[in-house]
């Protein structure tokens, strides 16, 4: 008698687990648990990008502005106009340098009297670009160009006195 109802109670117990196995109430976690993380990869790659953007655009925009302003002739020498471009050109706290000592002189930021043009490089490293460093992966950033940095290039002809 004692072993019929340890029968009878293992059958109930088997059929619980089974139905427990049909019910799908937990589904819907366990997806949301999976797809979370990939959506929000997905986002913070969105917002690093568009910053990258954006710091292109103010850079573009500040380097031809200072040009703009030395082929005007309202900036008249060198540091003047480097000052000019690294100060407008601070956005989110990185500082643009407009020097690079790796380069040649005819490719940093400089006037050339002789050849009547205005020459405007700012760079900012890759590393200082975004809020969730999606773009600096594994310690090396995203390379844009040769340099690893970000470069804002203008040159402008001299407007005649």
């Amino acid at each position: 008698m004692k072993n019929f109802g340890r029968k009878h109670g293992l059958a109930v117990r088997f059929k619980q687990l089974i139905r427990n196995f049909r019910d799908d109430s937990g589904a819907t976690t366990v997806e949301f648990v999976l797809w979370v993380p990939v959506f929000m990869f997905i986002l913070m790659i969105t917002v690093d990008v568009s910053l990258l953007f954006l710091r292109q655009s103010n850079l573009w925009y500040v380097a031809r502005d200072g040009a703009r302003q030395a082929s005007l002739r309202l900036i008249t020498d060198d540091a003047t106009l480097r000052n000019f471009v690294e100060t407008r050109g601070t956005f989110g706290g990185d500082r643009p340098t407009a020097v690079d000592a790796t380069a040649p002189a005819s490719e940093n930021t400089h006037i050339d009297t002789g050849l009547q043009t205005v020459t405007v490089v700012l760079r900012v490293p890759m590393v200082d670009v975004g809020i969730f460093g999606i773009l600096n992966i594994g310690g090396r950033a995203i390379n844009v160009g040769n340099s690893g940095d970000l470069v804002a290039f203008v040159k402008m002809r001299l407007e005649p006195i």
